[in-house]
């Protein structure tokens, strides 16, 4: 009997993180289907169904839209879109929206699908997301955090703890609520509260106020658990960081093995085993003042997993094959030499709005050994992201002339 092929349902709002997911799932011979969470189109109301550079993949099969926060329209579109009669879909979400949406309707979903979970538990996931709940667990296991405090935000008030240490920094408590809107460094009570008051046009929310940190060095360490295993298969250290509308976002990076992180990746391994989560993961961590302070566990796939996949480690075909019941023992599972990586759609962001010049672009693009979107196998994502290029130099052009 011909075996048949497993189908995978990719889920995301940035195109160099899902085309990092359909190349790496392609290698073992999936079929793909990708969803979009999209925005509304420039000009309409309407959903914005323009194709992102990422569905010109030859290894994309499906294409559907969804509107960004809409979670019955995802649950509904992946019901009536994308099920198989004769084997269940594995889901790979790539963002934390996607992530709790996913997890949160396991009920309704796991007659049809696969995905990362905790403990097969509705909720669990969105529950881990929780930056304090993280916090509190990893000074268990023996990681440095920065000290922190909660200070919610109903209807436009809010109090200011006497705990409060300044300078401060400000997070949203959960990433899913406030994603990287209003992270700023607070250097008096004046400017906390600039930041507390600018959350009410989010709405009612926690926002995390912690120690500020100088961070000397960004890191970031990527892996795969089935729940009795962590594979944690290098380190990536940050070199630069995007400036424009992708602001904090990593733009440039350096892979390694994990020589000298040992302890503390024993450290993530446990932290990760005690959450029970089994899929791809992401925990982002800095050095300060010469000591290392974890920062935060996301519990889906991260930007930056496309390096991973190029130096031969293939962490989003590890959970795919566990999901499956299928074994990885045999599959590469550390990286074993030093390579830098540049994430082609933070350049071109940075560049358009004027953070690096038309050189420094070219340089970046030439220097790094790891392209997210180049790939001579699959050619197509690179024509289309050239054409955008020539796009937005004509625009730049434009803005040039009619600039007063």
């Amino acid at each position: 009997m011909e075996k048949l092929i497993q189908k995978v349902v990719v889920i995301g709002h940035g195109y160099t993180s899902r085309l990092a997911v359909i190349r790496s799932v392609a290698q073992i011979g999936c079929e793909i289907t990708v969803i979009v969470m999209a925005g509304r189109g420039r000009f309409s109301k309407k959903l914005n169904t323009k194709k992102p550079i990422d569905c010109y993949s030859k290894y994309v099969s499906h294409v559907f839209y969804c509107y960004c926060q809409d979670e019955l329209g995802l649950i509904q579109l992946l019901l009536d879109k994308c099920t198989d009669t004769q084997k269940k879909v594995i889901i790979i979400p790539d963002s934390d929206f996607s992530a709790a949406v996913i997890d949160k309707n396991q009920d309704i979903l796991r007659e049809h699908f696969l995905f990362p979970h905790i403990h097969h538990t509705p909720g669990a996931v969105e529950l881990w997301m929780d930056k304090m709940k993280q916090k509190t667990l990893a000074t268990t296991i023996g990681l440095s955090v920065a000290s922190s405090t909660i200070i919610r935000v109903e209807k436009g008030h809010f109090e200011i703890p006497e705990i409060v240490n300044y300078p401060c920094f400000t997070k949203p408590l959960a990433t899913i609520v406030g994603g990287k809107q209003n992270m700023k460094r607070c250097n008096n009570e004046e400017e906390l509260k600039e930041v507390l008051y600018n959350t009410c046009d989010i709405g009612d929310m926690h926002v995390l106020v912690e120690d500020y940190k100088q961070i000397e060095i960004e890191y970031a360490a990527l892996g795969f658990s089935d729940g009795h295993e962590v594979i944690i298969p290098g380190v990536i250290q940050i070199i630069d960081l995007a400036k424009g509308f992708h602001f904090g976002v990593a733009r440039r990076g350096k892979i390694m093995p994990i020589d000298g992180f040992e302890e503390l990746i024993d450290k993530f391994k446990q932290f990760v085993l005690s959450v029970g989560f089994v899929g791809v993961f992401d925990i982002d961590f800095y050095k300060s003042g010469g000591e290392i302070y974890f920062d935060e566990l996301n519990l889906r796939i991260g930007g930056s997993m496309c390096a991973y996949t190029q130096m031969g480690v293939n962490l989003p075909a590890m959970m795919v094959k566990t999901l499956m019941g299928e074994s990885i023992a045999d599959v590469q599972k550390q990286i074993s030499h030093t390579a830098t990586y540049v994430n082609e759609r933070m350049l071109l962001d940075d560049w358009y709005y004027g953070f690096i010049s038309t050189k420094e672009y070219d340089r970046q693009i030439r220097s790094t050994e790891i392209s997210f979107i180049k790939d001579e196998k699959d050619p197509a994502p690179q024509f289309i992201y050239r054409k955008e290029f020539v796009w937005y130099y004509i625009k730049r052009l434009l803005w040039r002339v009619v600039k007063p």
